[in-house]
C-alpha cells in the first residue's frame, strides 16, 4: 500500500470509528484494520451491500472496496474504496488515477426531494465551489478547502449525492495534488461507481426474489 493511501486511509478510517457504526460481520483482516495490506494480494472486493441489502455498492473499473472499512448499521451504512493496488490487490493499476472514495447510506423519506448542487454547496458553506454538475438525479460538485482535510489530501475534492431505492447515497472523493482525479476525469470516477450502483441495486421487491444475494462478492 501507497505511504500516501495508507495515511490517508487511516485517518479517515479513525474518524469512521467515532460514527459508532457497527462492523460488518466475516470480514476478513478485521483484527488488521490499523496495518497495510498485506503484499501477497488478495481477491478484489467489487460489490458489498449497505443499506439493509438496498444499495450494493458497486466498485468502477480499477478500484476496490477496502473490506476493512464496511460498516452497517440498519439503513446506515460507509465503505470506502482505493484504486485496486493500494488496498493489496495484484494487477496493473497505474493506468487510473491515485484516490480514496468515501460512500454512506442513510435512509431518505420516499418522495423526499433528492439533494441538489445547491444543497451540496450550502452543506459545504466553509468550501468554494469550483464547478458542479447534475445528470440523472447525481448531484456532484468539485470544492477546495481553506485547508487539506488530511496531511497529504488535497484540499480539491468531488462530494455528489443521489437516492436510491429510498436512501440517501453520498460520495466523497480525495486525492493528492496532482491527481488527474481532483479534476474532470474524478466526475467520470464518481458517475462511473453510480452508474454500477444503482444496475447493481435492484428494487427491494425484486432483490427480495433472488434464491440468493450475497453480502460480499470478490473476483479475482
Amino acid at each position: 500500500m501507497s505511504t500516501w493511501i495508507y495515511k490517508a486511509c487511516s485517518a479517515i478510517f479513525a474518524a469512521l470509528l467515532l460514527t459508532g457504526c457497527d462492523q460488518a460481520t466475516g470480514l476478513p483482516f478485521a483484527s488488521e484494520l490499523n496495518e497495510p495490506a498485506e503484499s501477497s494480494g488478495h481477491a478484489r472486493m467489487a460489490k458489498v451491500e449497505l443499506a439493509d441489502g438496498n444499495v450494493i455498492l458497486t466498485a468502477p473499473d480499477g478500484y476496490c472496496i477496502d473490506r476493512r472499512t464496511v460498516r452497517r448499521l440498519g439503513r446506515t451504512g460507509f465503505a470506502m474504496l482505493a484504486r485496486c493496488d493500494t488496498v493489496g490487490v495484484r494487477g496493473y493499476f497505474n493506468g487510473y488515477d491515485l484516490a480514496i472514495i468515501t460512500v454512506t447510506t442513510a435512509a431518505h423519506g420516499k418522495g423526499a426531494p433528492a439533494p441538489t448542487r445547491q444543497d451540496l454547496a450550502r452543506a459545504a458553506d466553509t468550501s468554494r465551489v469550483l464547478d458542479n454538475h447534475k445528470r440523472d438525479g447525481l448531484a456532484l460538485v468539485r470544492l477546495s478547502d481553506k485547508y487539506p482535510p488530511l496531511d497529504g489530501v488535497s484540499p480539491v475534492h468531488w462530494r455528489g449525492a443521489f437516492v436510491l431505492n429510498d436512501h440517501l447515497v453520498s460520495i466523497g472523493l480525495y486525492a493528492p495534488d496532482g491527481s488527474e482525479a481532483l479534476g474532470k476525469p474524478g466526475a467520470g470516477i464518481v458517475t462511473d461507481l453510480v452508474d454500477r450502483t444503482r444496475k447493481s441495486s435492484l428494487p427491494r421487491t425484486v432483490a427480495n426474489s433472488r434464491t440468493a444475494s450475497p453480502n460480499e462478492t470478490e473476483s479475482n
